[in-house]
């Protein structure tokens, strides 16, 4: 059947050939009708010119003239039907005169009679030459039958000098001559016409297939260009969406930063204030307060960090499955007892590298936010799924997800549902539809920015009154990594010399006096250049430098070069309140905000290194 493939068999050069076909068959039939039209009206008008001249050239204008007697106009009509049946095809002939009474037959009984109703005879009268073709059926003409199967009954007019009709002669004459002409000739016709139809069709083919293929492809383009414009378009929403969102990501990682170092001072003092007070002493629960207050907002200000991927993660290799079936115990308790929480895993583990806080805190506000959006009760899923992208979307895969393998994670719940312009703005910080003092408009926006923060994906599926299911896709991976180490029970102490350079003084202050309570030496500096300045200075060994990464006019990566240079043997270990930036010689990083044993812990980590890596050095 490969012979349908062909050009000519194709649906769009079939309609090419009907419509050649019925212009061939309609140009037949015009033309066939056209040439019958001229033949049949030349053969008549020379059947009348014929008769009008015998009758001329035999003087027989006195048959309607001067009739005269019955023995003058039989012999004058004996003369007349003689001479007209001496002309072809002719074998009959009849006279009216201008009264539709008939002067002459061979029929000697219609001799005689009038016809006024003849219609043919009363327009042949008033001047033309008429003609009626009939099958010999009618009693008159049983006589003609065995003869003349046809018979074509002419009326021809007779004028007079002075123009005016004096007489019609009617003429039986046999068209067959004339009837076989006309086939043969519209049979050549619609031989002609179908074969230049076929001959055309052959010709114009190529060019209709052409100009077809040119429509067909520009349609494709038109449609394919529609489909580009729609994608620009939601691709440009979505940079613009992105923009957006980093913009106030980076306006929260700055606001974060600042209240970061606030914290620190906080935090730190009401925990040397701890430890200065008696056991017994009324002002240890005020201190624990502001410990507790201090602890609320340094969450506050992990959920600005997460949103503006600024948050220092601390990764495990860890089974997601694992993780909701924890969180799902806590749910169950945290949502009311009106809301099922129904969990769906997949069969194998989910093994993604996330930080187990910062997903459980996306688990949370992802129920959290399901259980608002039910007021009445309803049912909150949980589902895994290990899903494998092509990197062009499809299903639920959305088009943003690049190739590779991934570990889903869905929330659906049954609630309200959101309308589109709710779903554009969910992620934004301090959007919320929440009343007043019901919501910071943050949960969602930080579960924004941990999902990017793990290099994930998240989106959103959601209708009024159909509920809402939150997509999340996290990069699966291989193998788990080593539990973490547990912090000491009390802070370690040391004697070493520490350089502290630190443009806050506020913190400044709190982590030398952290450092002296614990038996370390301490000397201080507001910014890089002056902490060179005391390493110059300084007589004695200088065993750590303590620096804040983001300083004026010399900051912490820059510093540690220069000071390489003039305290060769000594330690450095970076502290800050942001998370993005290079990596640092063995982990040597503290976290704002930190407690005694964090500063304790790493300080000592720091300094116990069996040898001193090459100090990181910031590019100018």
């Amino acid at each position: 059947m490969n012979w349908l493939k062909h050009p000519v068999f194709t649906r769009f050069s079939g309609l090419c050939l009907i419509g050649i076909v019925a212009l061939a068959l309609a140009m037949g039939y015009t033309l066939s009708s056209l040439l019958t039209r001229a033949v049949s009206e030349w053969e008549w008008q020379n059947t009348a010119a014929l008769v009008r001249r015998e009758v001329e050239r035999e003087g027989l204008q006195r048959i309607f003239t001067e009739p005269g007697g019955s023995e003058a106009r039989q012999r004058s009509g004996r003369v007349l039907a003689a001479t007209i049946t001496s002309l072809p095809e002719v074998v009959r002939a009849k006279v009216w005169n201008r009264e539709s009474e008939i002067l002459w037959s061979d029929q000697a009984n219609l001799i005689g009679q009038r016809f006024p109703g003849n219609a043919e005879l009363q327009r042949a009268l008033a001047g033309s030459v008429e003609v009626e073709i009939k099958r010999l059926a009618k009693s008159e003409q049983h006589y003609e039958r065995p003869a003349f199967g046809i018979l074509a009954e002419i009326y021809v007019p007779i004028v007079g000098r002075d123009g005016r009709v004096l007489g019609v002669v009617e003429v039986y004459k046999t068209p067959d001559r004339l009837l076989n002409t006309i086939r043969w000739s519209r049979t050549v016709i619609w031989a002609i016409s179908l074969a230049g139809g076929a001959m055309l069709y052959l010709v114009l083919l190529p060019l209709f297939m052409q100009v077809y293929r040119r429509q067909v492809e520009e349609e494709m383009l038109r449609q394919h260009a529609a489909r580009l414009e729609q994608q620009v378009e939601h691709r440009t929403q979505q940079f613009m969406q992105a923009q957006k969102m980093q913009a106030l990501g980076l306006l929260a990682g700055g606001i974060a930063h600042d209240f970061n170092n606030m914290l620190t001072v906080i935090f730190g003092r009401a925990q040397v204030l701890l430890d200065r007070l008696p056991h017994d002493a009324r002002a240890r629960g005020d201190a624990d307060a502001i410990g507790e207050a201090a602890e609320r907002a340094a969450a506050l200000t992990r959920q600005l960090l997460a949103f503006s991927r600024q948050q220092r993660l601390e990764r495990r290799t860890l089974d997601l499955n694992t993780a909701i079936v924890d969180m799902a115990k806590m749910l169950r308790r945290l949502i009311g007892e009106n809301i099922g929480v129904v969990t769906t895993l997949a069969r194998t583990a989910g093994w993604v590298n996330a930080d187990r806080a910062q997903l459980e805190q996306v688990i949370l506000n992802l129920a959290v936010n399901a259980r608002d959006a039910m007021p009445d009760g309803g049912q909150l899923t949980l589902a895994t799924d290990n899903v494998d992208s092509d990197g062009r979307g499809g299903g639920h895969l959305p088009a943003a997800l690049p190739a590779g393998r991934w570990v889903e994670f869905i929330v659906s719940d049954t609630g309200v549902g959101m309308e589109p312009a709710t779903q554009a703005r969910i992620f934004e910080p301090f959007f919320t539809t929440k009343r007043i003092g019901e919501g910071t408009g943050l949960g969602l926006s930080t579960v924004y920015g941990i999902v990017e923060q793990h290099d994930g994906h998240i989106v959103v599926e959601s209708a009024p009154g159909h509920g809402t299911t939150f997509r999340v896709y996290l990069p699966q991976v291989g193998e788990p990594a080593p539990e973490a180490r547990p912090a000491p029970s009390m802070p370690r102490t040391g004697s070493e010399t520490i350089l502290v350079a630190e443009d806050d003084p506020a913190v400044r202050a709190l982590a030398s006096d952290m450092l002296r309570e614990h038996g370390y030496t301490v000397l201080t500096a507001g910014n890089g250049e002056e902490a060179l300045e005391v390493a110059e200075r300084y007589r004695g060994p200088i065993h750590l430098l303590l620096t804040d990464v983001m300083m004026p006019r010399m900051n912490g990566l820059q510093l540690t070069g220069p000071f390489a240079a003039v305290r060769a043997h000594a330690r450095v270990l970076y502290m800050t309140g942001y998370a993005e930036m290079p990596p640092v010689p063995d982990g040597a990083l503290v976290q704002k905000p930190f407690t005694v044993f964090t500063l304790m812990d790493a300080v000592r980590r720091t300094l116990e290194r069996p040898e001193r890596t090459e100090h990181l050095v910031s590019p100018d």
